[in-house]
């Protein structure tokens, strides 16, 4: 028998997995499978080809002739095989396996973990999640599919690129240590320029914070104490200064309540909404889980339909503290 006859599913898409990504970690990964599932399988796809199909290099594999040919192929007939899994398949959480990764911004991690502990690993124990903060704009590697969710509170444009809202961004908060002196003073952009703005800044896309940016807007003079993309270090930072840092994130505020060292004070309604303005200018602002067009499995949209709305429900009860 024609050893093509037994080529199924699973093996296409370890092929796919690693033709695109180069790396069979990076395709296990992906799959769900442990290394050495992909190098069985590969075995298999090369006895059944009569071919290397991928040749090791210290980068990674690279493709023989042979494979750019069936690739083509290979892609189509999986398509039509998420068509069938898609339209016809039963999705069972529990029986589901397969890994995720998702980066989000450090305030978000924890609300993203006990989500996965609570909302979906309850349901499906079989799935794996890498969580990791985002420090840097990976919407790239997000349309290219090596990776499937970012978290964030600024909505993306992008070719392959969606997003959806689970809450939006209404309150702001300065930041700074307890008995701090603005604490107790009005909050005027006058008052607030006599300290130094520490900007937890994760993309940098910003030329300088927005509290320094209204402060010039009226001559006023607001020094730069620094940058972080880290929380914890924000943390340390301003219970050691006068510096101040402004959030418009509840989990952030969720998580100073817990710091013996830090407290806050909401923004007036009209100053926030100067920032929510000047913000806006550079992204849209709300709490967005953004996702590729890529992955289009029943397990795929499980944990974007529980992620999303689990995230919802752990900012309302955040915002509630």
């Amino acid at each position: 028998m024609n050893k093509i006859d037994q080529l199924n599913y699973n093996q296409l898409k370890v092929f796919i997995a690693i033709y695109e990504h180069g790396q069979s970690h990076q395709a296990a990964n992906e799959l769900g499978m442990t290394a050495s599932g992909v190098s069985r399988t590969l075995k298999i796809l090369r006895d059944t080809f009569k071919d290397s199909l991928f040749i090791r290099r210290c980068s990674g594999f690279i493709a023989t002739e042979k494979t750019h040919q069936l690739i083509p192929m290979a892609k189509s007939l999986v398509e039509q095989y998420q068509k069938i899994e898609m339209q016809h398949s039963v999705f069972t959480p529990a029986e589901s396996g397969g890994q995720f990764v998702i980066h989000a911004y450090d305030e978000f991690v924890y609300a993203v973990q006990k989500v996965v502990r609570n909302d979906i690993l309850t349901e499906a124990p079989n799935l794996r999640f890498d969580v990791r903060v985002l420090t840097h704009d990976c919407t790239t590697e997000l349309a290219n599919g090596d990776m499937d969710f970012i978290v964030v509170y600024e909505g993306f444009n992008g070719k392959n690129l969606n997003y959806e809202m689970f809450s939006e961004t209404d309150s702001l908060y300065i930041l700074a240590r307890r008995n701090h002196p603005v604490l107790s003073q009005a909050i005027t952009l006058e008052n607030l320029s006599r300290y130094s703005c520490l900007e937890i800044d994760n993309y940098d896309d910003l030329s300088c914070p927005l509290l320094v940016n209204l402060c010039r807007e009226k001559d006023l003079c607001m020094e730069v104490e620094g940058y972080t993309d880290s929380l914890a270090s924000a943390m340390r930072l301003l219970s050691e200064s006068d510096a101040i840092t402004l959030s418009c994130n509840q989990f952030t505020r969720q998580f100073v309540n817990m710091l013996p060292d830090i407290d806050y004070v909401k923004l007036p309604e009209e100053l926030a909404q100067k920032c929510r303005i000047r913000r806006r200018e550079n992204r849209e602002i709300g709490n967005y889980v953004l996702f590729g067009n890529t992955n289009h499995s029943a397990a795929f949209n499980w944990v974007k339909s529980k992620l999303i709305c689990g995230l919802e429900r752990e900012w309302r009860l955040a915002s509630e503290d």
